[in-house]
Formats: C-alpha cells, sequence, structure tokens
C-alpha cells in the first residue's frame, strides 16, 4: 500500500525568485556607472600614451633631421628649424609621416600634432597632440597639451606653461 503523507518535494517559491533577482538589478545598477568610469579612464591613460609617444617619435625625427644637417645653428646658438620642409617630416616613401610612422601609432588615430622646439637647445620644450574620438565620423576628439614642465593636460596653453 501507499503511505499518504507529506511530499518531500523541495525548491523556492516564486516570491524567493523575484527577492533574488531584485537584488541583483539593484547591484547591476550600482556597478555599472563605477565599470563605465574605469573604462574611461582607461581610455584617457591610453590617449595620453598615444600624445607621449608622439611626441618622443616628434623629438626623434627632428634629431634625425639635425644629423642630416636639415636644422641649423646660428652665430648666437640658437637653432634654426625653418629650413625643415614637410616633407623631410614624411617617412622615405614621401607618403606617410614619418612621427606618426615612428611612433607606430595609428595614422587614423591622431589627426594632429604641433611642437615647439627650444631655440637653445633641439629639444622640444612644449606641444599638442589631437587624438580623434574614433567615432564612425572619425571627428576631432580632444587636444593634450604638453607643458614646459613635461606634464600633460587637457587645458590650452599659449606658451608653453601649466595653466594654473
Amino acid at each position: 500500500m501507499k503511505k499518504l503523507g507529506k511530499s518531500s518535494k523541495k525548491g523556492f517559491t516564486l516570491v524567493e525568485l523575484i527577492v533574488v533577482i531584485v537584488i541583483l538589478a539593484v547591484l547591476a545598477a550600482m556597478l555599472v556607472p563605477a565599470l563605465v568610469g574605469y573604462i574611461d579612464r582607461a581610455k584617457k591613460e591610453k590617449d595620453y600614451q598615444t600624445a607621449s609617444t608622439v611626441y618622443a617619435a616628434a623629438q626623434a625625427v627632428l634629431t634625425e633631421q639635425y644629423g642630416k644637417n636639415n636644422i641649423t645653428k646660428d652665430t648666437n646658438g640658437k637653432y634654426s628649424v625653418t629650413s625643415i620642409t614637410k616633407d623631410q617630416f614624411k617617412a622615405e616613401d614621401k607618403t606617410t609621416d614619418a612621427v606618426i610612422e615612428l611612433a607606430g601609432v595609428d595614422p587614423n588615430k591622431v589627426s594632429g600634432y604641433t611642437f615647439t622646439v627650444s631655440d637653445t637647445n633641439l629639444v622640444i620644450s612644449w606641444g599638442s597632440v589631437t587624438i580623434k574620438n574614433g567615432g564612425a565620423g572619425g571627428e576631432a576628439g580632444v587636444t593634450y597639451y604638453l607643458y614646459k614642465d613635461g606634464t600633460w593636460g587637457v587645458t590650452p596653453t599659449t606658451d608653453g606653461n601649466k595653466p594654473a
């Protein structure tokens, strides 16, 4: 004969499952903004590294041009970089920018750069690099400024000094 009695099936009720789902949703809502912040900071740091790499490559190309006598020093000991033509900053095949090629960065990522060379020694004293956002339209993104003290920032400068 079959015994009648309590069923031994165990499980979660619908209410318990809904409570767990709500708790997970609340946790996800709190974590997503924090993760987005980490992603944004990582992208910004990568852009700073790209700008720094372009700066180092520009300094190397400048030194190379000095070695090729394309940059001269006048009688007052000041360097003249006016003799450098745009093509001298091109790679040997004259189709790509030597600075960008030497930096090894995606040419579609950097939309432009400008550096000011010290007239008393052959070093880049300050400048800027513009990094594209990488959107579908390839729009210009953020310009990173190299200040005379060697730090980078996003605040423009007209004299190379770090803004207060």
